[in-house]
Order: C-alpha cells, then structure tokens, then sequence
C-alpha cells in the first residue's frame, strides 16, 4: 500500500495491516518546473514588484472545499511586520478582497497588499521565486493535521524561497524546524508574525533553510523519486 501521510500509514497499521507491506509516498513536483526558474530579482522584474521589498506570499486556493486555510492568520502576522509586503497569487476574489479590506483595517498601506487573481500553472514558480517567505498557516484541523499532503509545501520547497509552515502532524515527516522552515504553533498571529519578523531581519537563516528545503524536496520528493521509491517498496516486499 502507497499511502500519505504518514499518519494515514500508522492508522492501517493498527487496524491490521503489516506496516512493512505500506510506504509512506507524499505528494511531490515536477523537476523540471523549477530547475529553471528564474531567480528572485528576475522574477519580482518581470512582474513589476519592488526589487527592495520584503514580500511574504501565499500560493493557491484561498479556501479549501469550504475550509479556511489560516489566510486570516496570515493576514494579521503579516500586519505586525513593519514594511513587509503581502503576496496572494489565487482566488476566489471575493475572498480575497476581505483580505484586502483586512489588511487596510490593520493600518497597512494598500500599495503593499499584493493580489494577483488565478494565474496558469506554468507561471507558479515565477511568482515563488519572487517571494522572500512562502506561508502555509493552515489551522489545526482533523484534515489538514491529518490526511493532508499539500502540493503546495513541495512547490513552496522547490521554489528555493523559506518556509513558514504551521507545526502539523501530516507534514511533520517532510519539514524539520529551524532546518528546512520555520514551524509555527496554529492559529498563532502572534508566533507566525515572530517568524516572519525573523525572517526577515535574517537573510542568511533565510537562505538557509532555502538550500535545505530545496536539496530535501529534490532527492526526495520529486514525482519520479516517489515513484522509484514505490517501486523499490514493491520489489522488497
């Protein structure tokens, strides 16, 4: 059985199944997307944002089937940073302009809320690239703690920009605290706005964890690591 996360494989288990017949396959990326991206000053160029600025974004669906994703969260973290710009590249725009009204409640400038709509799939790296800190704030529910393996943490990973994640049990297993992102309790503004702080006064733990993340997701979790790791699983048992 090829199954993900990891707490999804310790749930067999225990109903009966032999954990040494189950493997553990995240989800993952495509290579070839990112190994030629451009880098961070080209990509902000092209899409007309402030070579200067510090820019936390966020990538993908604002909601899941309904549930919120710690956007809000966000929001509110990235308030308390002074001077950082926020980036959501997705939708819907009714959402997103919540956001936005958000953000200008807080008493942030407009100019520095960045929101961008859907964009095709081949342009996502460019926009990681463009990023200093990519966001997952996701709250701590039943799915995102614990049957969620989120495209989006593998691209964040590829996109050689940091991490800020929550700290959950379904990603626990990919991403290691102060190694490959920064992990925030969930739900926290005011732990998630002390991480983004930190990242920003700190260019060199940022790339830091960019090599990492980068290095991990491409030995690791790319689609045909998976599958030559499935494979092998296959072949052992």
């Amino acid at each position: 059985i090829a199954i993900t996360p990891k707490l999804c494989a310790d749930l067999i288990a225990q109903r009966g199944a032999d954990p040494d017949r189950v493997i553990v396959a995240h989800d993952g990326i495509r290579e070839s997307r990112f190994v030629d991206a451009p880098d961070g000053l080209t990509a902000r160029r092209a899409l007309g944002w402030d070579d200067a600025a510090f820019i936390v974004g966020f990538v993908g669906r604002l909601q899941m089937i309904g549930m919120d994703k710690g956007v809000g969260t966000l929001v509110e973290a990235s308030a308390q940073v002074d001077g950082a710009h926020l980036a959501l590249v997705g939708g819907p725009d009714d959402m997103a302009e919540q956001y936005r009204q958000m953000w200008i409640k807080l008493g942030k400038p407009e100019a520095q809320f960045l929101y961008v709509g859907h964009v095709p799939p081949h342009a996502v790296p460019q926009y990681l690239r463009a990023f200093d800190v990519c966001a997952m704030p996701h709250p701590r529910t039943t799915q995102f703690a614990y049957y969620t393996s989120p495209l989006k943490l593998f691209e964040y990973m590829a996109s050689h920009s940091a991490v800020v994640a929550s700290d959950l049990p379904a990603w626990a297993d990919v991403v290691t605290d102060g190694e490959t992102a920064l992990l925030v309790p969930p739900s926290d503004v005011g732990a998630l706005a002390d991480a983004i702080q930190k990242l920003k006064d700190d260019p060199t733990l940022r790339q830091h964890l960019a090599d990492n993340a980068y290095q991990s997701v491409m030995a690791d979790y790319t689609w045909s690591a998976r599958a030559e790791a499935i494979l092998q699983h296959i072949q052992s048992a």
